[in-house]
């Protein structure tokens, strides 16, 4: 990807208010997305939310979906998942794969409002300083049984 997208997303990125205080550097948001298979969606301009997700042979992986602290519950990340829901039907994959804190209960309804189900649970997957919480892992499959 050339630098000036990735300038672009970045601050795009950057431009989203989160609750977390620990967003990613320039840095590591550059080399993810110089792997060829990592891509960025996005929404709204300014933007409003964003999705990183990642392609690995016949999945899509979702590194980072968020929404504009301030334009919450407006169906924002519902909206960013449909895109990412559409492109993978078109280029038949065959799932997508997440993961999502176990405290983070509205991230959690709406995935499985999307049709994503908890296959496992990575224990203290988010390390918070003194703190860790478990993580879900969450799949939508994607093929059609015939």
């Amino acid at each position: 990807m050339q630098k000036k997208r990735i300038e672009k997303i970045y601050e795009e990125y950057l431009s989203v208010k989160e609750n977390n205080f620990r967003k990613w550097s320039k840095d590591f948001l550059a080399s993810l997305f110089l792997e060829k298979n990592v891509f960025f969606i996005s929404l709204n301009d300014p933007t409003e939310g964003y999705l990183i997700a990642r392609k690995i042979l016949d999945e899509y992986e979702v590194l980072s979906l968020a929404a504009d602290i301030n334009k919450r519950r407006r169906g924002i990340g519902t909206m960013l998942l449909e895109k990412l829901i559409n492109m993978a039907k078109k280029e038949k994959i065959q799932r997508i794969l997440l993961e999502v804190s176990e405290n983070n209960i509205a991230a959690i309804c709406m995935y499985e409002k999307a049709g994503f189900k908890k296959i496992s649970k990575r224990k203290n997957y988010y390390n918070e300083g003194k703190d860790s919480k478990d993580a879900y892992v969450m799949e939508k499959n994607l093929i059609k049984c015939v």
